[in-house]
């Protein structure tokens, strides 16, 4: 099992996919997963993808601004992909749904399941690993609903398509078809080993309450107060920063709230949710949903956390293969928020990654939500989290 990455610039799809397959060595390629930003259009990437590789199993997710692989961050027009070889291996199949708003998630995620087992000629079948893509809005019932079909919390990866500025111009993709709102899936049976990783990089405050009103992902009320009262005077609180009314995206991707996941030698860890805007009903409106009795604290993003995390979460998935096992490629998600906190930092990001990756194949696209598989098992839906997926040698 093998793993190579490639990016093009070109600003048509056609040429740029066209530059893309005249690179790529198509001797056991069984998986593409594509990561472009919202310069391309999604369908003219997906048929001429079809066209170039008609044989092979594609996943394709918009991303925020740019990507990062091994060779440095590729930022502006960008296609990049990460080509999986697997010999002798057919066991790789896509499938995805459109649906509305009305969308019977577990209906739509049986579906797609059902395609990629067929094309895997797996029917069924429980997968080794999963990678998600999904539109923003529906993640954490995809999420139970992938779960109930297979009856068991199966290894994944998951990422929220993105675009450049919250303005709905995400998409994905797969060899079959493309949407601007559904879900994406590529079930995997690949010949060699796998560890996930899935963490945020944010600490817990003292300050905390339970959720006394929402309304799917409007916050509406915290310890029945307005909630964006509240949350603002939390950040006042822990930081002296006052915050206005109308609060800026990049400002509050440094204070998430959180939600106990778990705990690892009785500390918890934390899956967070990310404030988009305050609402007309003095709410707070988020990237995740938020249910009535849940307990939510104020959670602070040190920069150098955040710099240090996402080669934290590869090392530790690392740890849990054989010591002795070679790594032969990664995918790593990171949250968009992060990256537009950071700025220029990311370079320190990439660098940290690149020191424990080397020259290892790597693809790292920059979303709007991250789905993974929790130390304890669960899979779950947060913002602002790193999720990832380190392949390995015997």
């Amino acid at each position: 099992m093998d793993f190579k990455t490639y990016v093009s610039n070109q600003l048509n799809e056609i040429n740029a996919v066209a530059e893309l397959s005249n690179q790529i060595d198509k001797t056991n390629l069984v998986s593409v997963i594509c990561y472009f930003t919202q310069n391309y259009g999604v369908e003219k990437l997906r048929l001429a993808f079809k066209q170039h590789l008609p044989e092979v199993s594609i996943l394709g997710c918009s991303t925020c601004k740019g990507i990062m692989t091994e060779r440095g961050l590729h930022f502006g027009s960008v296609v990049g992909i990460i080509a999986i070889y697997d010999s002798g291996s057919k066991a790789y199949g896509s499938g995805l749904i459109s649906f509305d708003d009305n969308c019977d998630s577990e209906k739509a995620v049986q579906q797609a399941i059902d395609i990629a087992l067929k094309k895997a000629d797996r029917a069924g079948e429980v997968p080794s690993f999963a990678i998600i893509h999904t539109t923003p809005g529906v993640e954490e019932s995809l999420i139970r609903s992938f779960d109930n079909v297979f009856k068991t919390p199966i290894p994944m990866i998951g990422a929220t398509a993105a675009d450049n500025a919250i303005k709905g111009q995400w998409s994905i993709f797969n060899e079959d078809e493309s949407t601007y709102k559904g879900v994406a899936i590529q079930l995997l049976f690949p010949s060699k080993p796998l560890a996930t990783g899935f963490s945020a990089g944010y600490s817990p405050t003292q300050l905390t309450g339970i959720v006394t009103k929402s309304q799917g992902r409007e916050l509406l009320e915290i310890d029945n107060i307005p909630a964006q009262q509240r949350y603002r005077d939390w950040i006042l609180q822990h930081s002296g920063l006052d915050v206005t009314e109308h609060f800026k995206f990049q400002l509050v991707t440094q204070f998430p709230l959180g939600r106990i996941a778990g705990s690892l030698y009785n500390q918890p860890y934390y899956k967070l949710s990310h404030p988009i805007t305050a609402t007309d009903n003095e709410g707070v409106l988020l990237f995740t949903d938020m249910e009535e009795g849940d307990r939510v604290t104020l959670m602070s993003g040190d920069r150098l956390q955040l710099i240090d995390r996402p080669s934290r979460v590869i090392r530790e998935s690392k740890r849990q293969s054989n010591n002795r096992a070679k790594v032969t490629g990664a995918v790593c998600v990171i949250c968009a928020g992060a990256m537009l906190h950071l700025e220029e930092d990311i370079e320190q990001v990439y660098e940290k990654i690149k020191q424990e990756m080397g020259d290892i194949p790597f693809i790292c696209p920059f979303t709007f939500g991250e789905q993974g598989r929790f130390v304890n098992g669960d899979n779950g839906h947060g913002n602002l989290m790193i999720s990832s997926a380190t392949f390995y040698s015997d």
